[in-house]
């Protein structure tokens, strides 16, 4: 998953797609003949700039196509993004969220880029894997921009003045509560951002043990005692004062002006490596690790940091399936890009651009490389209801670090609404 805030407002871009039984399409009025994109996104101001270039470049290739952009912060682009479709007025080009494909596909918002692969669209460079995770029933409503890993990001100037050595593959989680210990009687905050409020760190957390969030049926791949566990840990490092304390960890969304750690109040803490650039805008200390395991399996997979999807209400799909193909499989395309949405999918852009990245964009090239043999194979698309269970499972566990609920009454009451968001 790209800088985001996507889970403490995941539930408003389903809830308003759910609302809906079918995609309405507008009418555009009709046109002169010439072809105008409009391709929407979430991400910063260092993104647009990448975007642009890449989008002039297929313009100068493509005379008689203009595209125009417009983006926002992923809070308002899901807000924005989930009233358009309701008022018939999608954008052709939509950046989509992995966990909210499903969704948006199943209503049919999405068109199937199938008929274009082969012409418009070649898949041949980019790993099946996340080809599968935008595939359903057989129809391909996405291609990825980039491929992402989930990663401990940490401040590497703080954990080499506490003489804590740089995790490596394999480290196990008595060696991350260890080296936050460390951080913390060094620096006086917290070693860590508290990991429990965000259910990705539960799923690769069950991944380790060989469950998961959800089963391949859409159902739940764990039960409570799982939970009770995960969110046991994670209130007693709060307790202990490794991680960052209840007032702190409630506005944290994964967005760069909530972390924890970029507002120094944190020495490490989760995310997805295509979140490296917000952070070196920060610090040019702050580096890259495999998240720890107990296991031996690290429990991490290379999944899709974003999707571009066409609306089914464009009314030029040729040249729609066209500006996705670009974006993905032209090499200028990606020099153009850079990692602004974390590692290229197709194998020769990754192999053109690399021996030119620097600074965050080489950090997350080489960690990439680094992790790539310990990577599990990537899960389907979540299952519908999946968005909404992110809120609630950073709700409740706000809950319990507030001491509203116990940890054991928290853990039943998730599996009871998550269950029924799933039916």
């Amino acid at each position: 998953m790209s800088t985001t805030g996507r889970t403490r407002v995941a539930g408003v871009l389903g809830v308003a797609v759910l609302g809906a039984a079918l995609v309405a399409c507008g009418d555009s009025g009709g046109g002169s003949g010439a072809v105008s994109l409009h391709f929407t996104w979430w991400g910063n101001e260092d993104r647009a700039e990448a975007t642009q270039r890449a989008v002039d470049l297929f313009e100068e290739r493509n005379p008689g196509i203009t595209v125009t952009t417009s983006f926002a912060s992923y809070e308002s682009y899901v807000e924005k993004l989930s009233t358009q479709v309701a008022g018939g007025a999608a954008p052709d080009l939509i950046q989509m969220d992995t966990f909210f494909l499903r969704e948006y596909a199943e209503r049919g918002v999405l068109m199937d880029l199938t008929e274009h692969v082969g012409e418009a669209i070649s898949t041949e460079h980019l790993p099946d894997t996340l080809l599968e995770g935008a595939t359903l029933d057989g129809a391909l409503y996405a291609l990825p921009l980039g491929q992402n890993v989930p990663a401990l990001v940490y401040d590497r100037e703080l954990w080499d003045a506490a003489g804590v050595p740089a995790p490596e593959i394999g480290w196990t989680w008595e060696d991350y509560r260890s080296a936050a210990e460390r951080v913390a009687e060094e620096t006086g905050e917290a070693g860590t951002t508290d990991f429990g409020w965000n259910s990705d760190w539960f799923d690769f957390w069950l991944r380790q043990q060989g469950k998961s969030l959800y089963t391949e049926d859409a159902g739940l791949g764990f039960d409570e005692a799982d939970l009770v566990d995960f969110w046991t840990v994670a209130q007693d490092w709060v307790r202990e004062g490794v991680s960052t304390p209840p007032e702190t960890t409630t506005s944290v969304n994964g967005a760069l002006d909530t972390s924890p750690l970029a507002r120094g109040q944190a020495g490490s803490e989760f995310n997805y490596d295509s979140t490296a650039g917000s952070y070196f805008t920060v610090s040019d200390d702050m580096a890259l690790a495999p998240l720890p395991t107990d296991t031996g399996n690290g429990g991490a997979h290379a999944g899709a940091s974003s999707l571009l999807s066409v609306s089914s209400c464009t009314e030029h799909p040729e040249e729609a399936a066209a500006f996705v193909g670009f974006l993905v499989n032209d090499v200028d395309a990606g020099r153009a890009l850079g990692v602004s949405r974390s590692m290229p999918v197709n194998g020769e852009v990754r192999a053109a651009v690399s021996g030119s990245l620097e600074g965050a964009d080489s950090a997350v090239y080489e960690f990439q490389e680094s992790v790539a043999e310990e990577l599990n194979e990537a899960p389907p698309p979540p299952p519908t209801g999946a968005s909404t269970n992110k809120r609630t499972f950073t709700r409740i566990y706000d809950e319990i670090n507030f001491g509203q609920r116990s940890v054991s009454e928290g853990a039943a009451r998730f599996v009871r609404e998550a269950g029924r968001a799933l039916r």
